[in-house]
């Protein structure tokens, strides 16, 4: 998956590209009822303190070993992230190994070529 700057670059199909969306703040939700509608697939993620990236569902808890915490979203062709918490500077650690990771574990990675980020 490859990172692009513009949606309207040649040769990329908007529908190939997942945006990465960084301004919706999501809820804490544990239950698939308590979903918004717009959304299909929900959970949470987290950097650990190692460094390693950390992935769960709806129904899992941030681990205590966790450095920074995130929700995750998934709706259509956007992804949302957002901290658990006011964590300042926090879109400083949505990175591209970040969002490949995320798509790798929703499996995301056929259905998306290209992917660009919405701050």
């Amino acid at each position: 998956m490859q990172e692009i700057i513009s949606r309207d670059a040649p040769g990329v199909t908007p529908e190939r590209v997942l945006t990465v969306d960084l301004t919706r703040r999501l809820p804490d939700i544990g239950q698939l009822a308590s979903m918004p509608d717009d959304i299909e697939q929900y959970g949470r993620f987290a950097i650990l303190k190692s460094g390693i990236l950390w992935f769960g569902d709806i129904h899992s808890s941030h681990p205590g070993t966790a450095q920074a915490c995130f929700y995750w979203a998934l709706g259509g062709n956007r992804l949302f992230i957002s901290p658990d918490g006011s964590t300042l500077g926090w879109q400083d650690l949505i990175n591209a190994k970040t969002v490949r990771f995320l798509a790798g574990e929703l499996k995301l990675r056929r259905r998306f070529r290209y992917f660009t980020v919405v701050l």
